[in-house]
């Protein structure tokens, strides 16, 4: 898979909305990336007014292409307005491994 890791800083009472926004990509972008894409969020725990987030496509193209659609680009000016500066970003291609717990 392909994607991006982003760590940000929410601005001083705007997590609500930041999570708002967070949950309307959900329901307003996600259907449109062809296959399978995961995301998740959180904050580290002693800086709750910042951001960790992972997102990754199926591969690099899927990813590039949501990064350069129009809706993608309107999303993000609309979750700046809601954090202090910009994200920054880390390209990654990521691979799953399948730990077992050994038995015994």
């Amino acid at each position: 898979m392909f994607g991006t890791i982003g760590h940000a800083r929410v601005k001083a009472g705007h997590m609500d909305q930041f999570t708002s926004l967070m949950e309307d990509w959900e329901k307003e972008i996600r259907p449109s990336i062809p296959g399978d894409f995961i995301s998740i969020g959180g904050s580290p725990k002693d800086r709750p007014d910042e951001v960790v987030f992972v997102a990754l496509a199926e591969d690099e193209p899927t990813y590039r292409a949501l990064a350069a659609s129009p809706a993608q680009d309107a999303f993000y000016r609309r979750m700046l307005e809601h954090l202090e500066g910009d994200v920054s970003w880390e390209d990654v291609q990521m691979e799953f491994f399948d730990h077992k717990r050994a038995k015994g």
